[in-house]
């Protein structure tokens, strides 16, 4: 059985004779998954993406996965194309399963193409032992976020973002980012990123660098 099952619709009639004139041509979305999608492992994934076509054929559907923690990477294009509609389902998720996928729908006749994002992941669990990091002092959120959100979503759950202040404390930061790379579900989508926010800015002097918390 295929893990990832795209149901289609039935096609019917020539390309062509469903184009009707360009000013007139446009195609309506039907179904638009949600944006973020948050799961466990183990969970049923069911992401449905459908459009109808007005004065043209119903337009194309098709998935798309790995484009990015910031969603603007191509991406790896996924099984077959679908004609009005087209269902992502995964039966049981795993921890390669989590990722960022977009639905796009494109109108043959013309070229032109709507791409919806959906953000699949696990829950954070950013302070407990839940996907097998183990003892860490320093705990990773795998989201994309700039420096000034960065921050206040670690506020917001209570913390707040790290700032080592010797070598000891950087190269205990940098094991337990490892660490949580290799076994959080969230991180693989960072793969090809190399940075991570820190509680400090250069912000008011370029190179002179002020802690958040105490200037």
């Amino acid at each position: 059985m295929m893990k990832h099952l795209l149901l289609l619709a039935t096609f019917t009639g020539i390309v062509t004779g469903y184009c009707g004139p360009k000013a007139e041509r446009k195609f309506e979305v039907l179904l638009r998954p949600e944006p973020r999608v948050e799961i466990e492992l183990g969970d049923t994934i069911s992401l449905v993406c459908a459009a109808h076509g007005h004065n043209m054929m119903d337009p194309l559907v098709y998935w798309v996965k790995g484009i990015g923690p910031d969603l603007n990477e191509e991406g790896k294009r996924m099984g077959p194309t679908a004609v009005g509609k087209s269902t992502f389902y995964i039966e049981k998720a795993e921890k390669e399963d989590i990722d960022n996928y977009k639905c796009v729908i494109e109108d043959c006749c013309s070229g032109n193409k709507e791409e919806i994002t959906v953000e699949i992941l696990v829950p954070e669990e950013t302070c407990q032992d839940v996907y097998g990091v183990g003892h860490v002092v320093f705990g990773a959120t795998w989201v994309f976020r700039n420096w000034t959100a960065a921050i206040a979503d670690c506020e917001s759950k209570g913390l707040e973002l790290a700032l080592p202040k010797n070598e000891e404390e950087n190269a205990q930061l940098q094991r337990d980012l490892q660490a949580s790379f290799e076994t959080h579900p969230n991180a693989a989508k960072f793969a090809h990123e190399n940075w991570c926010w820190i509680a400090a800015t250069d912000e008011e002097t370029e190179d002179t660098w002020l802690a958040v918390k105490d200037n």
